[in-house]
C-alpha cells in the first residue's frame, strides 16, 4: 500500500511490530538421514529405508549432524551460547543434545509439519533424532576422530561476494549492560543515484548486524515517507527505540530480514524492489544486553539488479486489533480474513504476536470450497519467530479466501507468560500487549493486476483501521490521540464528514491538539474553507513553532488566500528547520515564480529536485524557470 500523502497521524499510528528470528542454516526442508539408504539386498535398485546406527560414533554419525544443524550459530564468535566445532564441544553437552532434539526445541523450528513446504526448514527427521539419542545413551562414542568430518569454517565477510553499495548506521548504539531486550530502530538514508534520473533496483541485500552474541534478529523496511526521521531526531541516541516502523514498509512488497546462521537469499533481477534516492532505510534490531556495554553498529550490502523487476510483489497483513484476554483466559481466539479480487501466488507468510500467543493456523478456500492449508503452528514461541518462505509459492485463483486464526493464553500455566500473576493483556505494539497478524509476501499472476490488487485490499485494510480506533474511542472517549488517529483513517478513506468529526472530538478534548489541527486544516484548505483552515494551523503553529510541517502547511494556506508574503515568511521558517523539505522548497519557488522573481525560484526548484529526484513536477517546474530565464 502506498503511503506517500498520507496524514502523519495515519502514520504514527500504524506499526508492523515484530520480526524473524530464529538459528540455523539455510537448509533443504527435510534433514539429511543419520546413515545412506542401503541397496535394497534382493539387489533391486530401490534404496532401503534409512535406519538408526547399531552403535552411533560421533566421527561416522553424529559430527555431520551436529556440524550441519548446530555449528551455524554455535561456533566462536556465534549468537550460541557455546561452540559445537569439535569432538570435545559436543560431548560436552551430549545429554543436552539428545533431550532438546527428543522433544523437538532444537534446531528452533516452530511450524508443524504438512500445511506447507518451506524453505531452510530446520527439522531432523526421527532417524536423526534416534541416532543421537542411542549414542549419548551408549556413552557418546568418538570413534575414529581422523576421519570425522570438520566443521565449515563460518563466513567471514560477505556471504553474496562484494556488495555494489555498502550502507551503515552510522555512530555506535551503546546497548546497556543489563535490562530488558531492547528494539532499536536505524535510519540510514539512501543515497542518490550516481547519474540522476536512474532508477536503481536491488536484487538482494545481506545484513551484517553486529556482534551476533547481542543481536537477537534484524527486520529491513524502507520509509518513503519522512516519519521515521522525525522518529530519529527526537532521541538523543542513534536509531529510536520501539517496535513501530511508523511509515516504513516492506519495499515493494519484499520481506527483508536478517536471523543468526541463515544464508542470505540472492535474489532474483525479477523478484527486486526500487532504491529510491532521499527515502530512508530503517534497520530494527532485536537487542539483548550481555552483562556489559556493547557497541552496535549494523551494516546492509546491497546488490543491484541489471534490470528493473517482471514480477512485482505486495504485502498483505491480516490482522485482529480484537484482543481482549483477561487473567486466565487459557483459549481467546481472533481471527481476519481477505478474499483476492485476482490470481495470486502466496510466496512467504510472516506470523506475528507476542508472548501470550499460543497457535496460529493459517488457510485458504477456494471458490470451489476447496480448503488449502498454508500455515500451522501449534506452539508460539514469540522468541523463535520467523519468516516462512515456500518452496513452490501457493497459487490461488480468483475468489479464494485467505484466512487466520490465533489463539491466546493468558493463564499461569502458559510458561511464557511474562506476568506472574497474569494481568489483563489487550492489543497494543508493546511486547507486554498483544498482536495477533499474518504478514503475506503476494504476487498477482498477471502483473498488471498489482494495482487493482493494492486499492482493494487498501480498502479493507483502512476499514480495519478505522473500526479499530471507533472500538478504542468508545472505550476512552476523552483520549485525543485517538479521535485525532480515527480522523486520519476517516480521511483516507474518503469520508471527509466523519474525519472533521473525529478532528473535531479531539479538539473539544484538546484544543491544543497538534495534529488534529493541521489534518483539520488540510481539510478545510480541500473544501476550499480558506478561513476556517487558516484559523487551525495558525494555532498548529503557536503550539508547535519549532516543528516544520504546521510552518509549510500554513504557507500552502496563506498562499492558496493570496497571501504571499506571509507564505514566504513561513515556507522559509519551515525550510530553516528542515531544509530537507522538498515540497517546501518547490511551493516557494512557485511562490516567487509567481513575483518575478526567477533567480529565487531556479535556486529552491533545484533543491526540490536535489531532495525529490523522483517527482517528476519538480523537474517539470525547474526547466520552465530555466527557460524563462534564457528567454
Amino acid at each position: 500500500m502506498s503511503s506517500d500523502s498520507w496524514p502523519r497521524a495515519a502514520l504514527l499510528a500504524m506499526s508492523l511490530a515484530g520480526s524473524p528470528s530464529a538459528c540455523g542454516p539455510d537448509l533443504p526442508s527435510r534433514a539429511e538421514p543419520a546413515t545412506a539408504p542401503a541397496r535394497d539386498p534382493a539387489g533391486g535398485g530401490t534404496p532401503a529405508e534409512p535406519t538408526v546406527p547399531v552403535e552411533p560414533t560421533f566421527a561416522a554419525h553424529v559430527a555431520a549432524i551436529v556440524y550441519t544443524h548446530c555449528t551455524p550459530c554455535h561456533h566462536q564468535g556465534g549468537s550460541g551460547p557455546f561452540a559445537f566445532e569439535s569432538f570435545d564441544d559436543v560431548a560436552d553437552h551430549a545429554t543436552q543434545i539428545a533431550e532438546v532434539t527428543a522433544d523437538k526445541s532444537m534446531p528452533p523450528w516452530l511450524p508443524s509439519a504438512g500445511p506447507g513446504v518451506f524453505v531452510g526448514a530446520r527439522t531432523l527427521d526421527e532417524v536423526t533424532r534416534q541416532t543421537l539419542a542411542r549414542w549419548v545413551e551408549q556413552g557418546a562414542v568418538p570413534g575414529d576422530l581422523n576421519a570425522a568430518p570438520a566443521p565449515s569454517p563460518p563466513s567471514g565477510g560477505w556471504q553474496l561476494g562484494p556488495p555494489d553499495l555498502v550502507l551503515s548506521t552510522g555512530a555506535p548504539f551503546e546497548l546497556p549492560a543489563d535490562g530488558t531486550d531492547v528494539y532499536r530502530n536505524f535510519v540510514i538514508p539512501a543515497p542518490p543515484p550516481s547519474s540522476p534520473g536512474s532508477p536503481r533496483f536491488v536484487r538482494a541485500v545481506e545484513i551484517r548486524p553486529g556482534d551476533p552474541r547481542v543481536v537477537h534478529h534484524g527486520v529491513l523496511r524502507v520509509d518513503l515517507t519522512g516519519s521515521v526521521r522525525h522518529l530519529d531526531a527526537q532521541d538523543p541516541a542513534p536509531g529510536f527505540d520501539g517496535m513501530v516502523f511508523a511509515g516504513a514498509r516492506m519495499p515493494d512488497g519484499r520481506f527483508l530480514g536478517w536471523t543468526p546462521g541463515k544464508r542470505p537469499s540472492p535474489g532474483s533481477d525479477a523478484r527486486a524492489w526500487r532504491l529510491v534516492g532521499d527515502s530512508d532505510l530503517v534497520l530494527q534490531l532485536h537487542l539483548r544486553p550481555s552483562g556489559k556495554v556493547e557497541p552496535v553498529v549494523a551494516q546492509l550490502g546491497l546488490h543491484f539488479a541489471a534490470r528493473p523487476p517482471t514480477l512485482p510483489a505486495l504485502s498483505m497483513e491480516l490482522s485482529s486489533s480484537e484482543i481482549d484476554l483477561p487473567p486466565g483466559a487459557s483459549d481467546v481466539r481472533v481471527r481476519d480474513r481477505y478474499t483476492v479480487p485476482v490470481d495470486v501466488a502466496i510466496r512467504s507468510l510472516y506470523p506475528h504476536a507476542h508472548y501470550l500467543g499460543r497457535r496460529i493456523e493459517a488457510w485458504a478456500v477456494l471458490p470451489d470450497r476447496t480448503r488449502r492449508e498454508l500455515l500451522l503452528i501449534e506452539d508460539w514461541d514469540f522468541d523463535w519467530q520467523d519468516e516462512y518462505r515456500f518452496v513452490r509459492p501457493v497459487r490461488l485463483p480468483k475468489g479464494s479466501t485467505i484466512h487466520m486464526e490465533w489463539r491466546f493464553d493468558n493463564s499461569a500455566q502458559n510458561p511464557h507468560n511474562p506476568s506472574s500473576p497474569p494481568r489483563h493483556v489487550t492489543y497494543g505494539p508493546a511486547s507486554t500487549d498483544e498482536m495477533a497478524e499474518l504478514i503475506l509476501e503476494v504476487e498477482p499472476d498477471d502483473p498488471r493486476h498489482l494495482v487493482a490488487l493494492d486499492e482493494d485490499f487498501r480498502r479493507k485494510w483502512l476499514g480495519d483501521q478505522a473500526a479499530l480506533y471507533q472500538r478504542l474511542l468508545r472505550r476512552s472517549p476523552d483520549d485525543p490521540d485517538v479521535a485525532a488517529n480515527l480522523g486520519a483513517f476517516e480521511q483516507l478513506r474518503g469520508n471527509v464528514d466523519a474525519a472533521v468529526a473525529a478532528y473535531e472530538h479531539a479538539l473539544g478534548s484538546d484544543p491544543d491538539h497538534l495534529q488534529a489541527n493541521v489534518e483539520l486544516g488540510i481539510v478545510r484548505m480541500g473544501a476550499g474553507e480558506l478561513s476556517r483552515a487558516v484559523w487551525h494551523l495558525r494555532r498548529a503553529v503557536a503550539v508547535a513553532p519549532n516543528e516544520a510541517r504546521p510552518h509549510l502547511t500554513l504557507a500552502n494556506a496563506l498562499r492558496k488566500q493570496g497571501q504571499p508574503d506571509e507564505a514566504i515568511e513561513h515556507y522559509r521558517r519551515a525550510l530553516a528547520l528542515d531544509d530537507g523539505l522538498s515540497q517546501a522548497h518547490n511551493n516557494l519557488a512557485i511562490t516567487l515564480e509567481a513575483r518575478g522573481d526567477l533567480r529565487g525560484a531556479l535556486r529552491h526548484f533545484s533543491r526540490a529536485v536535489e531532495h525529490g529526484p523522483n517527482t517528476a513536477v519538480f523537474a517539470k517546474n525547474l526547466a520552465r524557470v530555466r527557460a524563462r530565464l534564457e528567454r
